[in-house]
């Protein structure tokens, strides 16, 4: 996770000294590195839709929800419970669901051969964003919640 922190904050932010420690990934009942991998395959998954390598059959009222993925589950189920008050939760929970109404929406375009708009979408429009903006807040949640833990 040590580049993936590099590559998503760039050197403005100080990596956590326990991020080397792959003990430290499940935080409570998620996965924080497998909640990103998923999310940054959104990109792939997508692509291979607009230039027609996939065989993948994604229905966009469903990739529009924040409720479906392990991430959303999560964040309504067990996180909510847990971390509902940790700074930082919400700004994640809200960036989760913008992210997943942007692929709906980049979905839709691909799926109704708007395909330039789409790959525009996932090169540096909303999706884009959207996306960077998941993994900076699930990144930040996880280091808050890894010191606080390594306090207790």
């Amino acid at each position: 996770m040590a580049s993936w922190w590099s590559t998503i904050f760039g050197s403005t932010e100080k990596e956590p000294e326990h991020i080397a420690d792959d003990k430290d990934k499940e935080i409570g009942g998620l996965n924080f590195k497998t909640a990103l991998e998923a999310h940054l395959k959104w990109k792939v998954r997508l692509m291979g839709i607009i230039d027609g390598t996939s065989t993948e059959t994604i229905d966009p009222n469903i990739v529009s929800r924040d409720d479906q993925c392990i991430l959303g589950k999560w964040l309504h189920g067990e996180g909510e419970k847990q971390y509902q008050e940790q700074p930082g939760f919400q700004n994640l929970v809200s960036s989760h669901a913008h992210f997943h109404r942007c692929a709906g929406n980049t979905l839709n375009l691909a799926l109704d051969g708007k395909t330039q708009e789409a790959a525009t979408e996932i090169a540096n429009g909303d999706f884009a964003k959207a996306s960077l903006d998941v993994s900076r807040h699930l990144m930040r949640l996880w280091r808050d919640l890894g010191i606080e833990k390594n306090q207790n």
